[in-house]
Protein backbone atom coordinates (compact mmCIF):
# COMPACT_ATOMS: atom_id res chain seq x y z
CA UNK A 1 0.00 0.00 0.00
CA UNK A 2 1.60 3.20 -1.29
CA UNK A 3 0.02 6.22 0.33
CA UNK A 4 0.04 9.19 -1.40
CA UNK A 5 1.87 12.05 -0.59
CA UNK A 6 -0.37 15.35 -1.73
CA UNK A 7 -3.47 15.23 -1.15
CA UNK A 8 -6.17 15.04 -3.84
CA UNK A 9 -3.46 14.97 -6.34
CA UNK A 10 -1.99 11.31 -7.11
CA UNK A 11 1.13 10.51 -9.11
CA UNK A 12 -0.30 7.10 -10.65
CA UNK A 13 -3.21 4.92 -10.96
CA UNK A 14 -5.05 4.92 -7.63
CA UNK A 15 -5.63 2.06 -6.20
CA UNK A 16 -7.54 3.03 -2.77
CA UNK A 17 -10.23 6.57 -2.92
CA UNK A 18 -12.90 7.25 -0.14
CA UNK A 19 -16.20 7.61 -1.38
CA UNK A 20 -19.67 7.24 0.12
CA UNK A 21 -21.77 4.26 0.62
CA UNK A 22 -24.80 5.67 -1.26
CA UNK A 23 -22.48 5.75 -4.56
CA UNK A 24 -23.96 2.48 -5.82
CA UNK A 25 -23.01 2.48 -9.43
CA UNK A 26 -19.95 4.77 -9.19
CA UNK A 27 -18.57 2.47 -6.80
CA UNK A 28 -18.78 -0.95 -8.86
CA UNK A 29 -17.27 1.09 -11.85
CA UNK A 30 -14.11 2.18 -9.72
CA UNK A 31 -14.05 -1.22 -8.45
CA UNK A 32 -13.78 -2.55 -11.95
CA UNK A 33 -10.97 -0.32 -13.00
CA UNK A 34 -9.23 -1.81 -10.35
CA UNK A 35 -9.75 0.70 -7.45
CA UNK A 36 -10.88 -0.26 -3.90
CA UNK A 37 -13.14 1.59 -2.42
CA UNK A 38 -13.50 2.97 1.47
CA UNK A 39 -17.10 3.11 1.41
CA UNK A 40 -18.32 5.56 4.32
CA UNK A 41 -20.87 4.77 6.08
CA UNK A 42 -24.03 7.00 6.98
CA UNK A 43 -23.12 9.47 10.42
CA UNK A 44 -26.05 9.82 12.04
CA UNK A 45 -25.12 13.28 13.22
CA UNK A 46 -24.53 14.80 9.78
CA UNK A 47 -27.74 15.97 7.97
CA UNK A 48 -29.64 13.47 5.25
CA UNK A 49 -28.94 13.10 2.77
CA UNK A 50 -25.17 13.98 2.87
CA UNK A 51 -24.31 12.32 5.86
CA UNK A 52 -22.12 9.45 4.43
CA UNK A 53 -20.63 12.11 2.40
CA UNK A 54 -16.43 11.67 2.71
CA UNK A 55 -15.94 14.93 2.40
CA UNK A 56 -17.94 15.84 5.73
CA UNK A 57 -16.09 12.47 7.09
CA UNK A 58 -12.66 12.50 6.57
CA UNK A 59 -9.70 15.10 5.60
CA UNK A 60 -6.38 13.06 3.67
CA UNK A 61 -3.22 15.32 4.65
CA UNK A 62 -0.93 13.61 2.93
CA UNK A 63 1.19 9.76 3.13
CA UNK A 64 -1.01 8.01 5.91
CA UNK A 65 -2.09 10.73 8.12
CA UNK A 66 -6.54 11.29 7.94
CA UNK A 67 -8.34 13.68 10.00
CA UNK A 68 -11.37 12.07 10.85
CA UNK A 69 -14.76 12.30 12.62
CA UNK A 70 -15.24 9.20 14.02
CA UNK A 71 -12.30 6.83 13.71
CA UNK A 72 -14.50 3.54 14.42
CA UNK A 73 -16.02 3.81 10.60
CA UNK A 74 -12.32 2.26 9.68
CA UNK A 75 -11.95 -1.28 9.61
CA UNK A 76 -9.24 -2.93 11.52
CA UNK A 77 -6.65 -3.33 8.75
CA UNK A 78 -7.17 0.58 7.57
CA UNK A 79 -6.95 1.98 10.82
CA UNK A 80 -3.83 0.16 11.55
CA UNK A 81 -2.01 1.70 8.26
CA UNK A 82 -3.56 5.10 8.99
CA UNK A 83 -2.59 7.75 11.36
CA UNK A 84 -6.02 8.78 12.21
CA UNK A 85 -6.48 11.89 14.41
CA UNK A 86 -9.95 12.24 15.76
CA UNK A 87 -11.25 16.19 15.69
CA UNK A 88 -12.24 17.40 19.52
CA UNK A 89 -15.88 18.76 18.05
CA UNK A 90 -18.58 16.39 17.36
CA UNK A 91 -20.46 16.53 14.11
CA UNK A 92 -23.46 18.07 14.13
CA UNK A 93 -26.32 18.17 11.56
CA UNK A 94 -26.18 22.07 10.81
CA UNK A 95 -23.93 24.44 9.24
CA UNK A 96 -21.28 24.96 10.24
CA UNK A 97 -21.46 21.94 12.56
CA UNK A 98 -21.50 19.58 9.52
CA UNK A 99 -18.15 21.41 7.95
CA UNK A 100 -15.35 20.68 10.63
CA UNK A 101 -13.13 18.72 8.00
CA UNK A 102 -14.17 20.42 4.95
CA UNK A 103 -11.25 21.77 3.44
CA UNK A 104 -8.83 21.79 0.67
CA UNK A 105 -5.12 21.10 0.17
CA UNK A 106 -3.80 21.79 -2.97
CA UNK A 107 0.34 21.78 -2.90
CA UNK A 108 1.17 23.77 -0.04
CA UNK A 109 -2.20 25.75 0.37
CA UNK A 110 -4.75 24.96 2.66
CA UNK A 111 -8.33 26.15 1.50
CA UNK A 112 -10.73 26.94 3.87
CA UNK A 113 -13.02 28.92 6.04
CA UNK A 114 -10.77 29.60 9.36
CA UNK A 115 -14.16 30.34 11.32
CA UNK A 116 -15.32 26.93 10.63
CA UNK A 117 -12.72 24.22 10.44
CA UNK A 118 -11.39 22.02 12.60
CA UNK A 119 -8.46 23.81 15.34
CA UNK A 120 -6.40 20.46 14.68
CA UNK A 121 -6.46 21.26 11.09
CA UNK A 122 -5.46 25.15 11.44
CA UNK A 123 -2.63 23.91 14.10
CA UNK A 124 -1.52 21.37 11.34
CA UNK A 125 -1.39 23.69 8.59
CA UNK A 126 0.34 26.24 10.86
CA UNK A 127 2.99 23.58 12.20
CA UNK A 128 3.59 22.14 8.56
CA UNK A 129 4.15 25.82 6.88
CA UNK A 130 0.98 25.70 4.61
CA UNK A 131 -0.06 28.84 3.23
CA UNK A 132 -3.68 29.31 4.99
CA UNK A 133 -5.92 30.38 2.48
CA UNK A 134 -9.32 32.02 4.20
CA UNK A 135 -12.38 32.15 2.33
CA UNK A 136 -16.32 32.98 3.00
CA UNK A 137 -17.78 29.45 1.48
CA UNK A 138 -17.70 26.29 4.54
CA UNK A 139 -17.95 23.66 2.14
CA UNK A 140 -14.91 24.01 0.53
CA UNK A 141 -13.41 20.97 -0.31
CA UNK A 142 -17.35 20.27 -1.55
CA UNK A 143 -16.90 23.26 -3.89
CA UNK A 144 -13.79 22.69 -5.67
CA UNK A 145 -12.22 20.39 -7.89
CA UNK A 146 -8.70 20.12 -8.10
CA UNK A 147 -6.76 19.32 -11.10
CA UNK A 148 -3.26 19.75 -10.41
CA UNK A 149 -1.14 22.37 -7.95
CA UNK A 150 -1.75 24.76 -10.40
CA UNK A 151 -5.19 24.58 -11.35
CA UNK A 152 -9.16 24.21 -10.53
CA UNK A 153 -12.61 24.57 -11.01
CA UNK A 154 -15.15 25.66 -8.72
CA UNK A 155 -18.42 26.93 -8.70
CA UNK A 156 -17.81 29.62 -5.75
CA UNK A 157 -16.99 33.16 -6.21
CA UNK A 158 -14.83 33.57 -2.84
CA UNK A 159 -12.78 30.75 -3.74
CA UNK A 160 -12.44 31.76 -6.99
CA UNK A 161 -11.42 35.03 -6.38
CA UNK A 162 -8.95 33.56 -3.89
CA UNK A 163 -7.51 31.16 -6.00
CA UNK A 164 -6.72 34.17 -8.36
CA UNK A 165 -4.07 35.09 -5.61
CA UNK A 166 -1.73 31.69 -6.12
CA UNK A 167 -2.80 29.37 -8.89
CA UNK A 168 -2.21 29.97 -12.81
CA UNK A 169 -5.58 28.74 -13.59
CA UNK A 170 -8.89 28.86 -11.55
CA UNK A 171 -12.41 28.33 -13.90
CA UNK A 172 -15.57 29.65 -12.23
CA UNK A 173 -18.86 27.51 -13.28
CA UNK A 174 -22.24 28.05 -12.49
CA UNK A 175 -24.73 26.51 -9.83
CA UNK A 176 -27.47 24.66 -10.42
CA UNK A 177 -26.17 21.98 -12.86
CA UNK A 178 -25.10 19.02 -9.93
CA UNK A 179 -28.11 17.00 -8.12
CA UNK A 180 -28.23 16.00 -4.67
CA UNK A 181 -31.08 14.77 -2.73
CA UNK A 182 -33.02 17.23 -0.24
CA UNK A 183 -31.70 20.05 -2.15
CA UNK A 184 -31.61 22.67 -4.86
CA UNK A 185 -28.42 21.07 -6.03
CA UNK A 186 -24.70 20.25 -5.39
CA UNK A 187 -21.11 21.05 -5.49
CA UNK A 188 -18.68 20.79 -8.15
CA UNK A 189 -15.86 19.36 -6.22
CA UNK A 190 -18.61 16.84 -4.91
CA UNK A 191 -19.20 14.81 -8.19
CA UNK A 192 -15.69 14.39 -8.66
CA UNK A 193 -11.71 13.06 -7.82
CA UNK A 194 -8.81 12.28 -9.68
CA UNK A 195 -7.76 8.59 -10.21
CA UNK A 196 -4.69 8.86 -11.50
CA UNK A 197 -2.34 11.65 -12.08
CA UNK A 198 -3.97 12.41 -15.64
CA UNK A 199 -7.33 10.92 -14.38
CA UNK A 200 -10.42 12.96 -13.18
CA UNK A 201 -13.69 10.78 -12.29
CA UNK A 202 -16.77 12.17 -12.82
CA UNK A 203 -20.19 10.76 -10.71
CA UNK A 204 -22.41 11.17 -13.84
CA UNK A 205 -22.72 12.75 -17.47
CA UNK A 206 -20.51 15.83 -17.83
CA UNK A 207 -22.23 16.83 -20.78
CA UNK A 208 -25.22 17.32 -18.01
CA UNK A 209 -23.44 20.46 -16.60
CA UNK A 210 -24.30 23.76 -18.38
CA UNK A 211 -20.60 24.97 -19.00
CA UNK A 212 -19.22 20.97 -19.90
CA UNK A 213 -17.86 22.80 -22.89
CA UNK A 214 -15.24 25.30 -20.55
CA UNK A 215 -15.08 22.07 -18.42
CA UNK A 216 -13.50 19.95 -21.08
CA UNK A 217 -11.99 23.05 -22.45
CA UNK A 218 -9.67 23.03 -19.07
CA UNK A 219 -9.34 19.27 -18.84
CA UNK A 220 -7.67 19.06 -22.12
CA UNK A 221 -5.20 22.18 -21.63
CA UNK A 222 -4.50 20.36 -18.41
CA UNK A 223 -3.74 17.07 -20.35
CA UNK A 224 -6.49 15.11 -17.90
CA UNK A 225 -8.98 12.13 -19.24
CA UNK A 226 -12.72 12.42 -17.73
CA UNK A 227 -13.74 9.52 -16.74
CA UNK A 228 -17.67 9.05 -16.48
CA UNK A 229 -18.42 6.72 -13.60
CA UNK A 230 -22.45 6.16 -14.78
CA UNK A 231 -24.84 7.94 -17.37
CA UNK A 232 -26.89 9.84 -15.07
CA UNK A 233 -26.73 13.83 -13.79
CA UNK A 234 -23.89 14.74 -12.50
CA UNK A 235 -24.72 14.31 -8.78
CA UNK A 236 -22.95 15.72 -5.47
CA UNK A 237 -21.82 12.68 -3.61
CA UNK A 238 -19.08 14.22 -1.29
CA UNK A 239 -16.19 13.58 -3.98
CA UNK A 240 -13.99 10.67 -4.49
CA UNK A 241 -10.68 10.99 -1.88
CA UNK A 242 -7.72 9.28 -3.70
CA UNK A 243 -6.14 8.00 -0.54
CA UNK A 244 -3.72 5.36 -2.30
CA UNK A 245 -1.59 4.80 -5.23
CA UNK A 246 0.62 2.44 -7.50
Amino acid sequence: MKFINKPNLPQSRVTLAAISCAAGESIKKLNGLGIKTLQIPANARLPVPVNSHADLHLLHSGDNNLFVQNEHLFPGELSSKFDLVKIREEAGNKYPEDVRLNCAIIGRNLICNTKTIAREILEFAEHSGLNIINVNQGYTKCSICVLNENAIITDDESIYTAAGNFLNDALLVSKGSIGLNGYNYGFFGGCCGKIDIDKIAFNGRIESHKDCNQIIDLLNKHNIECIELNSERLTDIGGILPLCEE
